[in-house]
This record gives C-alpha cells, sequence and structure tokens, in this order.
C-alpha cells in the first residue's frame, strides 16, 4: 500500500510540476517576450517567477521523497549505474539537475539576472535574453519529459 500511496503522490506531483513549467515555457514567456516595455517585460516575469519558483521547489522535495522512498523499498537503488536500470538512474539525475537547479543555481542567476536587467534596462538586450531562456526552458521541458518516459518504462518494464 505504501508504494502504492508513493507512486500516486510521484505522478501526480511530476504531472502538476511539469504543467506549470510547461506553462511558464509556453504561454509566460512568450507574452513577456512579446511585452514592448522592457521594464514590464522584466517586472511580469519576476512576479509570475516568484510564485511558481516555490510551487516548484516544493513539487521536487516530494517528488524526491516519493521516488527515493519507492526506491528505498523495492530494493531498486541496486540497479543505479546499471545497464538495467538506466531508466531509474536517468530519473534521478534529472531530478538531481533540478534540485541543484531549483535549490541552488536559480535563485543566484534568476536573481542576479532579473537585476541587472532593471538596473541596465534599457543598454541590454532584454529580448535576446528572453529568448535564450525560452529555449534554455523548453529544453528543460524535454529534459523532464523524458525522465517521465523513463519512468513509464521503470512502472511498466
Amino acid at each position: 500500500m505504501l508504494f502504492f500511496t508513493m507512486h500516486m503522490v510521484h505522478v501526480l506531483t511530476v504531472i502538476v510540476w511539469i504543467g506549470g513549467l510547461v506553462f511558464v515555457t509556453g504561454i509566460v514567456l512568450p507574452m513577456a517576450i512579446k511585452t514592448p516595455d522592457p521594464l514590464q517585460k522584466v517586472l511580469t516575469f519576476q512576479r509570475i517567477e516568484h510564485r511558481f519558483a516555490p510551487l516548484a521547489k516544493v513539487y521536487n522535495v516530494i517528488v524526491g521523497i516519493s521516488g527515493f522512498v519507492m526506491v528505498w523499498q523495492t530494493g531498486w537503488y541496486e540497479l543505479y549505474f546499471r545497464s538495467g536500470g538506466w531508466a531509474l538512474t536517468f530519473m534521478t539525475a534529472v531530478w538531481v539537475f533540478w534540485f541543484v537547479m531549483l535549490f541552488g543555481l536559480e535563485p543566484i542567476v534568476i536573481k542576479k539576472m532579473l537585476d541587472r536587467m532593471a538596473r541596465e534596462g534599457a543598454n541590454m538586450d532584454i529580448d535576446g535574453i528572453f529568448r535564450r531562456v525560452n529555449r534554455l526552458h523548453w529544453a528543460m521541458v524535454a529534459i523532464s519529459l523524458a525522465a517521465s518516459a523513463a519512468g513509464v518504462v521503470v512502472a511498466h518494464g
């Protein structure tokens, strides 16, 4: 029963988390890019990012706890870094990537980027920065979806 509960929590949280990421990537960033006023562009993104980032951190922790409980309960930890455990290793690596991004790099990088944009505004290629951020987000969506597909392989393998 614990495995079933953790699996349900894990899958539903991943759905909500990646759905939020796709919303930010497919709706919010393109809207920000099309906003003509550079300051308004930065402020809009900053407001939305400040609302989603704490939720993404909570989702990351829930996904990590539920995933590691399932790995521990099933003994799947023996599969790490083995050919038969590639999907599990990949999912865990993507989770670690997100953990580092959300709790380490993102707060530092995003804060510095947004502060610099607010300070330098007209002297920066804000549109170019937002386009690069959007491309990076699409890459993160692709990696996250690939990890989800790996989860299906684990669940049905």
